[in-house]
């Protein structure tokens, strides 16, 4: 990024010098694979195995997401079944969970919003860094029913140690790692510990990367748009020019810690400059987030509840978007996310939880090219989610959540919108499930969700000039509920030579709100409408492994995992706009605790030619990538030395679903390094 940002980059301090480099963004687990019975999902409210839930449920958690995690969470998820990346740069990188985005994923931080504005746009960065983090749940298909109407399309939860919640078994218990690419001449360190103090558990992290423009094979710009639309000055050629990042975070907490309990609080500070590769010369975003969060859980509480459990999280966050050294936009947010969770006692095989939640938002945005009015949002909300098992192989889950949502704004000053435009949404979404264990090892889940979503203040107030989107944005006040229908099918096998599942899934949407081109241009920009449609969504996810070895010191593994979204307007027959294409990865892991751990895989990406009104097709790629993992002993300390390969052909490659995928492709071959000790 050639501008004023630079100084501010080059004064910032650094937490070492990178090593060796060679980067990855797609990588698969090369440790050894657990039973789906034996990892516990916390985020669907039960609390059972992932063999156990009626939804589609990924958990990442120790050396696979030490392995895949990357600069933008988006990023780190991308390799996982139905979730692709909002790639907007290395910068701002958010979820995409069959083909849903924005408002329509719900992103958590142990299970309260992170309240940023990443769902606002997707040039925006979502303020969580993974590599600091213990445990990534996703669930895909609606969640609405535990986490409101935003998770219609799916939930991501972060799970962090910033409040721990049971005692350090050690004096110190931590992690250091310092890791550096060559694609981008990345470099990036973290520290964290955690201490026990009596009763107490006291934590502190830091994290710190920067990164240059990463290199990129032939030109930015695809070659349609170099011939309908040449530039002034030479096309970029070979990096990605406003492509660079620096993240700097630090985090302290602690809590007060008893047999049936524990209460505590934690602050983070984190900081973001980052590029935005939108062909624009010169456009930049530096974020910042303040947050603090309080979380107490109690168990054995009395005759009726078993545990309980009170989540808040307070965030202060601004960012400006600037155009060279000149300011442009500036966002400002502050949010409240605060919910109870109750969870009563078994009564005979009925198990469940109840809740309530508030949430919070005053938003505004200011500058002459604001594109939408300060608005203010409040969230009320009671849910319950209930199983009873019905025989011994078949368990059965319901529930439902009534929100209480409440919109308005103030209004532009040069009278773009009447002052005091209130909406009022009351939504009530209801979800049913089926579990059964058909044989040993095999189950069959089945989820059903009736879901509503309010619609957003962009998506009813918005009309102006986006910068970072290059795009002209206009709202419609007059929008209405957002309602859909969705079911899930999926076979899983939990153990065995062969484990994984396979499902299908199928979403029918009534006035579903879209961003789409018009075709006009507005202040030289293209105008972009949300409007409702009535939509269906139906596609397909598999990851199937074949353990040819697997024992407690060798594994040799062959896995397959391919997936599919089919989006289209019912009434017109066009196309939903950014969804992405059929992709295939196939993979081999070899494990051996005396030598190493090694992945190596093939992803192939189809291209996407059901393409939405105005909307550009994208061709096909293939990706190769590697990792390989070593553990060595120095002095009495084991440490573990890591090497990634991504696109290691250097294949053209450009993401779909990104709204800058014609003039910026995905980083060329690239490698990592790294070392990481765990004490």
């Amino acid at each position: 990024m050639k501008n004023s940002k630079d100084s501010k980059l080059n004064s910032m301090p650094f937490l070492f010098v990178a090593a060796l480099t060679l980067s990855v963004g797609q990588t698969e687990v090369v440790a050894q694979e657990r039973s789906l019975d034996e990892i516990v999902v916390q985020s669907t409210g039960i609390g059972k195995t992932l063999s156990d839930q009626a939804q589609p449920v990924t958990v990442l958690s120790g050396a696979e997401l030490d392995m895949k995690s990357q600069g933008s969470l988006g990023d780190t998820l991308a390799s996982e079944p139905g979730i692709t990346s909002s790639s907007f740069g290395p910068g701002a990188g958010r979820p995409v969970i069959r083909g849903f985005d924005g408002d329509r994923i719900r992103v958590l931080e142990n299970g309260v919003g992170s309240q940023d504005l990443s769902s606002l746009s997707p040039d925006h960065a979502v303020t969580i860094q993974s590599s600091l983090v213990d445990k990534i749940e996703v669930v895909r298909g609606p969640a609405a029913l535990l986490y409101g109407t935003s998770a219609v399309g799916g939930v991501v939860n972060i799970f962090d140690n910033r409040i721990p919640e049971k005692l350090p078994k050690a004096p110190v218990e931590g992690t250091a790692e310092i890791r550096g690419e060559t694609v981008n001449q990345g470099r990036s360190a973290l520290m964290s510990v955690t201490a026990p103090v009596d009763s107490f558990a006291v934590h502190v992290d830091g994290f710190s990367s920067k990164t240059d423009d990463y290199d990129i094979p032939g030109y930015a710009r695809t070659a349609a748009l170099r011939a309908s639309s040449p530039l002034e000055y030479p096309e970029p050629k070979g990096e990605l020019t406003y492509s660079d990042t620096q993240t700097d975070i630090v985090s302290a907490g602690g809590s007060y810690i008893t047999d049936r309990g524990f209460l505590g609080a934690a602050v983070q500070d984190y900081k973001t400059i980052y590029g935005v590769p939108n062909g624009e010369p010169d456009v930049s975003v530096n974020a910042h987030r303040r947050r603090l969060d309080v979380r107490g859980g109690v168990s054995e509480t009395g005759e009726l509840i078993d545990s309980a459990t009170l989540r808040t999280g307070i965030v202060d966050y601004d960012h400006t978007e600037f155009e060279g050294e000149e300011a442009g936009t500036k966002f400002k947010q502050n949010g409240v996310d605060s919910r109870l969770d109750l969870k009563h006692k078994q009564y005979g095989d009925i198990t469940g939880t109840w809740g309530i939640q508030f949430q919070n938002n005053d938003f505004k945005a200011l500058g002459e090219e604001a594109f939408q009015p300060p608005t203010k949002s409040e969230t009320y909300s009671l849910f319950v989610l209930e199983e009873y098992r019905l025989i011994d192989d078949v368990k059965l889950q319901a529930g439902g959540r009534y929100d209480w949502n409440y919109i308005d704004t103030t209004g532009f000053d040069d009278d773009t919108f009447d002052d005091n435009i209130n909406r009022n949404f009351d939504s009530f979404s209801q979800s049913g499930g089926a579990v059964w264990d058909v044989i040993e090892d095999y189950s069959l889940a089945l989820s059903v969700a009736h879901t509503e979503r309010a619609p957003t203040g962009q998506e009813l107030f918005a009309d102006g000039r986006h910068v970072a989107t290059g795009v002209y944005e206009v709202g419609d006040a007059d929008l209405a509920m957002e309602r859909s229908l969705g079911t899930d099918l999926t076979l899983r096998k939990s153990d065995g030579d062969f484990r994984g599942f396979v499902g299908g899934f199928y979403n029918r949407f009534w006035d579903y709100v879209s961003a789409n081109p018009t075709g006009e241009v507005v202040e030289d920009l293209p105008e972009y409408q949300f409007e409702s449609i009535n939509a269906d969504f139906w596609g397909f996810e598999s990851q199937v492994a074949w353990h040819l070895v697997d024992t407690v010191s060798r594994g040799v593994s062959f896995d397959l995992q391919p997936d599919y979204v089919w989006a289209r307007d019912r009434d017109t027959h066009d196309y939903v706009p950014r969804i992405p294409p059929l992709r295939i990865k196939v993979g081999t892991n070899f494990f051996d605790e005396r030598y190493a751990r090694a992945r190596f895989e093939v992803q192939h990406v189809f291209a996407q030619d059901k393409t939405a009104p105005n909307e550009t097709s994208t061709d096909a790629y293939t990706m190769l990538n590697m990792y390989l993992s070593k553990d060595v002993t120095v002095g009495k300390q084991p440490v573990e030395l890591f090497l990634r390969g991504t696109n290691l052909l250097s294949e053209k490659a450009r993401n779909h679903v990104s709204f800058i995928k014609d003039v910026a492709p995905l980083p060329g071959a690239s490698a990592m390094a790294g070392i990481r000790v765990n004490f």
